[in-house]
């Protein structure tokens, strides 16, 4: 994962979705470090939130390279 990389939250049980969330990595992340994400929700309200997460909490969309 790298700045600019699209990714998306993996569910930590099956209660949680974040199908409508989408996140941009905005920090280089380090091994056993979080990651700084920014989140937008495509739901209509147009949120926007800033969060750190783990590598493993996340799988990438699409590669920014």
């Amino acid at each position: 994962m790298k700045i600019g990389d699209l990714v998306r939250c993996r569910p930590r049980n099956e209660r949680e979705n974040y199908d409508e969330w989408l996140g941009l990595i905005i920090g280089e992340p380090a091994i056993g470090v979080t990651v700084a994400v920014q989140w937008v929700c495509s739901d209509g309200r147009g949120a926007v939130e800033t969060v750190n997460h783990t590598p493993e909490e996340l799988w990438v969309v699409n590669e920014s390279r």
